[in-house]
């Protein structure tokens, strides 16, 4: 990784979860896979699930990403749990962060997606509660940036 596509990661970190530092290199797969199944838990894997998926690796320039690209989440989430060491204490609440932006990205998240989200909060023991702090961050997050876009171009979006 170049010097400025580590400042990018790290800045980017930064500003959304607060880190000082550049988390270890590890394997992202399974992290990847994870979110993509979660996305899937309706049935339908949307374009603009996968391309939310794609995008947040190419911005973080983690491992996953040529696997979000291609990845037909058919697996069964235990099983892609199990076979996921990086998925420690620290990383436990940011994945299930992501893995509800990447259901709410084509703009719902179905129960069937939310069902899969819970299977995944009870296999990393966060709490019920937890999981729908994260859940109601997510919808407040998502309304600040509609908020913000509204104000920033009242005209539309000019790109």
């Amino acid at each position: 990784m170049s010097d400025m596509e580590q400042d990018g990661a790290l800045w980017m970190l930064k500003d959304v979860y607060g880190f000082k530092n550049l988390p270890p290199d590890g394997d992202y797969k399974a992290f990847i896979k994870a979110v993509l199944i979660c996305a899937k838990g309706d049935g339908v894997l949307a374009q603009e699930e996968r391309d939310w998926v794609v995008g947040r690796a190419a911005a973080y320039r983690n491992t996953g990403y040529e696997l979000a690209k291609t990845y037909e989440a058919n697996e069964d989430l235990l099983y892609v749990l199990s076979q996921a060491p990086m998925l420690d204490k620290g990383a436990r609440r940011m994945i299930l962060y992501v893995a509800i932006q990447a259901c709410a990205a084509d703009g719902e998240y179905h129960a069937e997606e939310k069902a899969e989200v819970q299977k995944l909060a009870k296999y990393l023991g966060v709490a019920e509660g937890v999981l729908n702090q994260i859940e109601q961050q997510c919808v407040e997050e998502l309304k600040m940036r509609e908020q913000r876009i509204a104000i920033l171009f009242p005209e539309g979006v000019p790109y």
